[in-house]
This record gives structure tokens, sequence and C-alpha cells, in this order.
């Protein structure tokens, strides 16, 4: 299981430096009962910028732009600080390219910013909790996390992640060019105690990782047809798992 694993310090007691600061956001009062010391919002994000900062034609960045996001739509969502809710109804969306929550203040706005990293800080988008996890006590080397299911033992933790990919210049006849593109990959995690094992692909080196109840598993898989590529199944298998410990 150690080639498996991810150590991340202070998982959620890093919230201990930051967790009694409130916040609201920038142009509207908190419904959380902030008192307005700080200001949700990280930054304001340039729109007219973007296409620019990845060496693209409007055209060409708005053609692939969606492919950032785990959702490009924006829902409404709510967000908290440690168990307090600070604003219900806020429209959100995360970007898996840069690792950031980019909120409105309203849904008609075209402006936008980006949620302010803060371990004590967590989203709710629709059906979706984000998480903040520092890394090695660094915020700065943090980034978020989808919480599929809450365990008793494990919790299964998705992280999804975009990177560019610049576009390619066909070098012989028989080639065509390849435009620029964002490219989504997704890592699943069991999270215990702080300890995040990042679950592999193979069913049999899945088995490793559940070898404490590898026959218990292996009939719930075969008699319930479970199919571990489907998240869904995933999620079952991983909820079934927990429940036996």
């Amino acid at each position: 299981m150690k080639n498996y694993i991810l150590f991340i310090a202070s998982l959620f007691f890093m919230s201990i430096c930051t967790g009694q600061r409130s916040f609201e956001t920038r142009g509207g009062g908190s419904s959380g009962g902030s008192n307005n010391s700080y200001d949700l919002f990280l930054r304001s994000i340039d729109i007219n910028q973007k296409a620019l900062s990845f060496g693209l034609a409007e055209s060409e960045f708005n053609a692939i732009k969606d492919d950032a996001y785990l959702n490009a739509k924006f829902l409404v969502g709510n967000i908290y600080q440690d168990d307090k809710l600070l604003k219900s109804n806020v429209p959100m969306r995360y970007n898996a390219y840069a690792d950031e929550i980019e909120i409105k203040n309203h849904v008609s706005e075209e402006n936008y910013g980006a949620l302010i990293k803060d371990p004590s800080i967590y989203v709710k988008i629709s059906q979706d909790i984000f998480v903040f996890i520092p890394f090695e006590d660094s915020n700065e080397k943090g980034g978020y996390f989808n919480i599929l299911t809450d365990g008793k033992t494990y919790d299964l933790y998705k992280k999804t992640t975009a990177v560019f990919l610049e576009s390619q210049q066909a070098k012989t006849s028989y080639q065509r060019n390849t435009p620029a593109s964002f490219e989504k990959t997704t890592k699943h995690y069991l999270v215990k105690e702080g300890k995040f094992y990042e679950l592999p692909g193979n069913k049999a080196k899945l088995f490793k990782v559940m070898d404490s109840k590898k026959s218990e598993m292996k009939k719930y898989i075969n008699d319930n047809n479970i199919d571990l590529d489907k998240e869904a199944d995933l999620i079952k298998t991983i909820s079934y798992f927990d429940s036996l410990l």
C-alpha cells in the first residue's frame, strides 16, 4: 500500500490558525452572520486577459475554455466556514486547470472572482462538496478535492486536474495539425486520519488496498456486477468496504 500513499499533514487542523476568521463576498453581505472583516474573493479574474495568457486568439480560447472546468456552468451553492453557513445561493464552479473555485455575486453578472483558499472554508456546489487541503503545511501547495463518500473509517475523495496542451503543427503530410486543448485527468483517494491513499486503476492492485477484506470484497463485486471504472460503482464499493471495518 505504501506505493499509493500520499501524506498530507494537518488535514483539517490547519483551520486552527485560520478558523476564527469570518468572511463576506464582495459587494454583498453574508447570510451566515459574518462580521465583514474578510472578503471571500481571493482576487478578481480579468476575463479579457485569459485568451492572451494562453497565447490563443479569442475564438480559439472560446472553443476549448469549457474543458478546463469540472462543469463549465455556474451552479448555485453554499459556502461554509467549518460547520457554519457563510453564504447561500452563490453561483460557483470548479476550475480544474487553475485549481480554484470561481464565484459570482449573481448569476447574471459577467465578472467573477476566485474564492479564497483556506482549509476552514468548503463549498457545496449543487450536490458536490469541495474542500481545500493544505500540503506540507502550505496553502500554496494545497488543492481542492471533491468528497464522494464520508465513511466511519475511510472517506473517498476525487481530484480532477486539467492540463493545457499547446497546439501542434503537423510534421509530415500524413499528419494533421492538433489544436490547443485542455486534457482532464481524475484520481481517487481513500482518506484516513489525514493520510491519502491513491487508488490504483488496476483491479488486482485495488484488492491489495482492501486486503483485510479481500474475500468479502471480491464476492460483493462479483455478486453486484460492479464495474470499478464507473465512479458510481466505485463509490458503492468503497462504502461497502468501509461498512465492513
